[in-house]
């Protein structure tokens, strides 16, 4: 049953007519309930093979991913055209690898696998018919076991759902009203800088923060001091606001909002200390946001609500009128007014409107 739930979760992310940028942060972790893995990635692909653009859960150090895009990218030992050419030839798209003893001794397993814990790889190559159109990755670390047949089995089902969500959205935008407004997530990370912008301390999920938000496309083109540069400017922008309300300059809180494919993010700068002088430090919060209904549909998932209860529920977050979702689902309107009746009862709320809200909230609670 917990299988079949989150069959149907990826395909309802898959459907909400988002870029397919939009959608990683929600599917990568969908993916990783559906086949227990660490962390996972995915990389779009030109007609030849060649990468366009990636997200990945954990990204490279900026200096090493350049290492990755000089040496191997392209090179005999790893290059990535020729092993996603390799990949696309399977019937179902779908392959594993572990590597042998002595592949483990080289370069590219020591200098990028081993960073990655990318020790057991699950590759799912995307579709739009027969053109291929991306690599889903899955990683597992070494101590880990190795991905089973039904594993593989279990990423090929729900394939035609991620190739339909990054085909049908590659060119769309996020329709207007609430469902698709932006909201804070939990996803953010602090930085401390200089009053230049210049970092001096971050983490690793800061710098992969910064790097989504100034940096729509990461390729082998792309990467490089123009990202760094990016990085930096938006830094210096927000500690910039924070010595302009020093001075009085200016009154409005010292927050800059960046958007790029993966997002909106929001930085906050404020003063760690009371040093004011050019060796004060500034702490930079940033935070992810995300268009409200991939919130919905992840709460969604927590709740006891039958199949029928969960496609009316997210139809309704979207705004859907009772005949829109009778020609939604291909049913009659008293059956759709019989779900929602039940649905409203389950939840203890009197109409749409608190409906969405409960569900969006988290709350885990329903009637009984």
């Amino acid at each position: 049953m917990k299988q079949t739930a989150v069959r149907a979760r990826i395909r309802q992310l898959c459907c909400l007519g988002l870029p397919g940028e939009l959608l990683m942060a929600s599917l990568l972790p969908a993916l990783r309930e559906l086949v227990p893995s660490d962390s996972a990635g995915f990389f779009w692909v030109d007609e030849h093979g060649g990468m366009t653009n990636l997200y990945a859960e954990r990204l490279l150090p900026p200096e090493v991913m350049s290492l990755y895009f000089e040496r191997y990218y392209e090179g005999r030992e790893a290059s990535f055209r020729r092993a996603f050419s390799e990949r696309a030839q399977a019937p179902d798209g779908v392959v594993s690898t572990t590597p042998d003893a002595e592949t483990c001794k080289g370069e590219y397993y020591q200098e990028i696998l081993r960073r990655l814990d990318a020790h057991h790889v699950l590759y799912g190559v995307v579709r739009e018919r027969s053109t291929p159109l991306g690599q889903i990755s899955l990683y597992r670390p070494a101590d880990a076991p190795a991905f089973t047949p039904r594993e593989r089995a279990d990423l090929a089902s729900v394939m035609r759902y991620v190739a339909h969500g990054i085909a049908a959205s590659s060119a769309g935008a996020p329709e207007p009203g609430t469902a698709f407004a932006f909201e804070d997530t939990e996803d953010e990370a602090m930085l401390v800088v200089d009053r230049e912008g210049v970092v001096r301390h971050a983490t690793e999920k800061a710098r992969r923060l910064v790097l989504l938000a100034t940096t729509s496309e990461i390729n082998p083109s792309t990467l490089g001091s123009a990202v760094n540069d990016r990085a930096g400017a938006a830094l210096k922008t927000a500690c910039e606001r924070l010595a302009a309300i020093e001075r009085g300059d200016e009154t409005s809180a010292p927050t800059l909002v960046l958007e790029s494919k993966w997002g909106r993010y929001v930085l906050r700068a404020y003063w760690l200390d009371d040093d004011r002088s050019a060796h004060a430090l500034v702490g930079v919060r940033i935070q992810r946001q995300e268009p409200m209904i991939l919130r919905f549909v992840r709460a969604m998932a927590r709740l006891p609500l039958s199949p029928q209860q969960r496609e009316i529920a997210l139809l309704l977050a979207r705004g859907a009128s009772n005949q829109d979702i009778a020609d939604s689902l291909g049913v009659s309107g008293n059956t759709v007014a019989y779900h929602i009746k039940q649905l409203f009862q389950k939840l203890d709320v009197h109409d749409r409107a608190g409906a969405v809200a409960h569900i969006a909230s988290g709350r885990t609670s329903l009637r009984s």
